[in-house]
């Protein structure tokens, strides 16, 4: 795999798990400001697509692709694999209880938090509490919750933005366009308490 080439849909085995789409990866991932030597947390990384896309950006530090489901962990390692992930380490179990024993995160891309936000957030804040975070929501209720933790443990920079991606496919002659569902993108950064 060419380690300069954003990693497309359709080089990821998916199965039934869901998956972030391109876009939607790009952006999230950006907006988290991976620096080469920074140890991620992937919470809820489902088929490691995300997981993938950090790993190339921590080119010589470590992602921790945290996952709970075994369907998920299956196609994880199969792309790490087939993509390429040396610097992937794969955690099989629920967070926060995963997290625990894991170093301390310079980021932390949250994916998936089985409604445990606020463990989740708190604890990588608590390991570095200059941990940078990026949220996906789907639904209205995660971008709610997301948003309230993020401000009641203090993280500043907070930042919010939905994306639709709308793509063109062939029929015929003619291009049609197809919509995936919106996403909310959060960010923030847990900054040391300024006078």
């Amino acid at each position: 795999a060419n380690k300069n080439e954003p990693i497309r849909d359709e080089m990821l085995t998916r199965g039934k798990v869901p998956m972030t789409k391109e876009e939607v990866r790009w952006v999230s991932v950006n907006r988290l400001t991976v620096r080469p030597t920074d140890t991620v947390w992937d919470v809820g990384a489902g088929t490691g697509a995300v997981t993938l896309e950090l790993a190339r950006k921590a080119s010589d530090g470590t992602v921790y692709a945290v996952e709970r489901k075994p369907e998920a962990v299956a196609l994880l390692h199969e792309n790490r694999i087939k993509l390429g992930g040396y610097n992937v380490k794969i955690i099989e179990g629920p967070a926060p209880e995963a997290l625990d024993n894991l170093p301390a995160p310079d980021c932390v891309f949250v994916g998936g938090s089985g409604g445990r936000m606020r463990e989740i957030l708190a604890l990588a804040r608590e390991k570095n509490p200059e941990v940078r975070v990026v949220v996906n929501a789907i639904a209205l209720e995660t971008l709610f919750a997301a948003q309230t933790v993020l401000k009641e443990l203090g993280f500043s920079d907070i930042e919010v933005t939905q994306l639709a991606a709308t793509r063109g496919k062939p029929v015929g002659a003619y291009t049609m366009l197809t919509a995936n569902n919106p996403v909310f993108i959060l960010s923030g950064r847990a900054a040391n308490d300024t006078k």
